[in-house]
């Protein structure tokens, strides 16, 4: 995954310092507001970052179009709640029934 080190990246810190903060309990959104950034800029940098790989390797396992779409949508609400509640509720959203039954 791409999100620390892009995000770090725009924060101007090491990804290191980055997950520190993170493991203190900071959110990404946190520290981005903390830096005077905008937290849609971040998100936004982060989902480009990270759904164009996505894209390219379903496409070349064969998923269709539709079924692209939808990863993409996913990866782009996972990295939503990830920039501002943490990993664990990322996770913890991309685990639930409603996502596994869609």
């Amino acid at each position: 995954m791409y999100a620390i080190p892009t995000a770090a990246e725009i924060l101007g810190v090491t990804p290191a310092a980055l997950e520190a903060a993170l493991d203190r309990g900071e959110t990404i959104a946190t520290v981005t507001r903390a830096c005077g950034l905008d937290v849609d800029h971040m998100t936004e940098s982060l989902v480009n970052a990270e759904v164009p790989d996505i894209e390219a390797l379903a496409m070349i396992a064969g998923f269709t179009t539709a079924e692209i779409s939808q990863f993409a949508a996913e990866v782009r609400t996972y990295l939503t709640s990830f920039v501002e509640h943490g990993q664990q509720a990322a996770d913890a959203w991309f685990d639930s029934p409603a996502l596994v039954a869609a």
